[in-house]
């Protein structure tokens, strides 16, 4: 009887393979043809899929260039081995498409408006069951001298644009050379990434995976970014960035590796990281950060600004983060935790933050730029555990230097959230600096200096119960003396 269960299951799913259908791109006219578009042959073949019932397009060894073309429900794009989806060097193959009922607050530019349209040479649109495919590639035309509008410029396409979206599946791809965002999976539901290959280092603004979702799970991915690396957005006002899994993913960067935000109007919840690596992107044509030496170990190297930032700053809810087991090299401070007031919620409240858990961290940071954990004074951080935390720096602040820098920087509330832009990159402590914050805990935590730092390592700013457990500084466990941890304006701070 197993026998023959096995055998009739064998044989049902032969037969779905058989059965499902395959649409050719060549059979509607599509060339390799390089002074040939073959957007009209693309969409007739996802056309003809769809109202057939759906299946697969095929898109066969071979460059081909396209404008936009769009995705529907029950279809899937398979880029065989070899397959090159061209985007056009035309800005007229990229029409904008029309996004404004899905009331998208904006990536680039940060006005408080609805977004209007979006460009991409591949868009879904409120479809289900759909997505890319295979080993082949879809590639932008981010080096393209059309698109080179400069930093924050809107107008460029990305090369992937879901949206609205249920049940997208992006498996096994190439992702390259966008104008743009690479990757943008915007209030979808029920994402899978898997396995995909993405580069974008010819252009600004140019994220590896944005990623507003619920129910979602990216694994298995390398990335390598021009900007954020992996950037989760929550850029809808009524629902969240919530319920994601990522694991076993390399992401290299120029800007930082694991993000989350600046787009924070709903907020981020559940969501769990781990396993992965972070490390500088492998090519800087743009951001040359000016970063003086006494500041920033080689400055002229590329580096990764921050290895995790989790930003709460237009009126959302963060909460229920958990990151581990991350090892990330060459950056100018390991992490940066913060609420803003960038835009208040409809109720007029800022953003709230609580029961954050990062652990298992190595970080070799190239900058006297500390960790950061900071809210506001009416939103405080609160409920923030890190353990197993271990970071070397081969830069120090020497005593005439750490002179210089000012006890309590001033914060910057409402302007663009960044550990360089917030409080500036002078600050008073070489490990952590913690602000407006309730319930920290600090537990298994070295950190190494090449030369003498002068300033303490932990600086303490109107917070309540703070507990540093099991700290070593230069192999030596931290002592509650003044040139270790300095307090203002705090209570309840406890050294075990």
């Amino acid at each position: 009887m197993k026998i023959l269960i096995v055998c009739l299951s064998s044989l049902f799913m032969l037969c779905a393979n058989a059965c499902a259908q395959h649409y050719n791109i060549l059979d509607f006219g599509a060339k390799t043809d390089t002074t040939f578009l073959n957007t009209r042959a693309i969409q007739a073949a996802i056309d003809q899929c769809y109202a057939k019932g759906g299946g697969e397009v095929i898109v066969p060894a071979g460059r081909y260039f396209t404008g936009t073309v769009f995705l529907k429900s029950n279809v899937y794009l398979n880029l065989m081995p070899g397959a090159v989806l061209q985007g056009s060097y035309d800005p007229k193959d990229y029409p904008d498409h029309d996004i404004l009922q899905a009331k998208k607050f904006g990536t680039i530019t940060h006005n408080g408006l609805y977004v209007k349209s979006m460009k991409a040479i591949v868009i879904a649109d409120q479809a289900t069951h759909t997505g890319i495919t295979g080993a082949g590639a879809v590639r932008g035309a981010g080096d393209g001298q059309a698109f080179q509008l400069g930093i924050n410029k809107d107008g460029r396409p990305k090369n992937l644009f879901f949206i609205g979206c249920t049940d997208v599946l992006l498996k096994g791809i190439q992702v390259l050379n966008s104008a743009q965002i690479t990757i943008s999976i915007s209030g979808c539901e029920r994402v899978n990434v898997d396995g995909i290959y993405l580069r974008s280092m010819s252009n600004w603004n140019c994220d590896g995976l944005d990623l507003d979702a619920r129910d979602a799970t990216v694994a298995n991915c390398v990335i390598d970014a021009e900007d954020d690396a992996l950037c989760f957005k929550s850029e809808y006002q009524d629902k969240l960035c919530e319920n994601i899994t990522v694991t076993n993913c390399v992401l290299s960067s120029l800007c930082n590796g694991i993000k989350f935000g600046t787009g924070s109007r709903g907020g981020f919840r559940n969501i769990a990281v781990s396993n992965c690596v972070i490390k500088k992107a492998s090519f800087n044509g743009y951001r040359h950060w000016d970063m003086p030496t006494d500041l920033v170990f080689k400055p002229e190297v590329q580096s990764v600004n921050t290895g995790i930032v989790i930003l709460g700053v237009d009126g959302g809810i963060v909460e229920n983060i958990m990151i581990s087991d991350i090892v990330m090299t060459d950056v100018l401070s390991p992490i940066f935790i913060r609420v803003g007031a960038r835009f208040l919620n409809p109720q007029g409240k800022p953003s709230i933050m609580r029961h954050i858990d990062i652990r298992n961290i190595r970080a070799e940071s190239r900058s006297v730029i500390p960790s950061i954990i900071a809210g506001l004074g009416e939103s405080p951080v609160e409920d923030v555990r890190l353990s197993g935390i271990h970071i070397t720096v081969p830069i120090a602040v020497n005593a005439a230097l750490a002179r210089t820098f000012p006890v309590s920087p001033e914060e910057k509330t409402k302007g663009y959230p960044e550990n360089r832009l917030t409080f500036g990159t002078r600050l008073p402590a070489s490990g952590f600096y913690i602000r407006h914050a309730k319930g920290i805990t600090l537990s298994d935590v070295s950190i190494r200096f090449s030369a003498e730092e002068a300033r303490p390592a932990f600086v303490i700013d109107d917070a309540e119960g703070v507990e540093l457990k099991e700290v070593k500084v230069n192999g030596q466990l931290l002592r509650n003396e003044k040139e270790m941890v300095m307090t203002i304006g705090s209570k309840q701070v406890s050294v075990k």
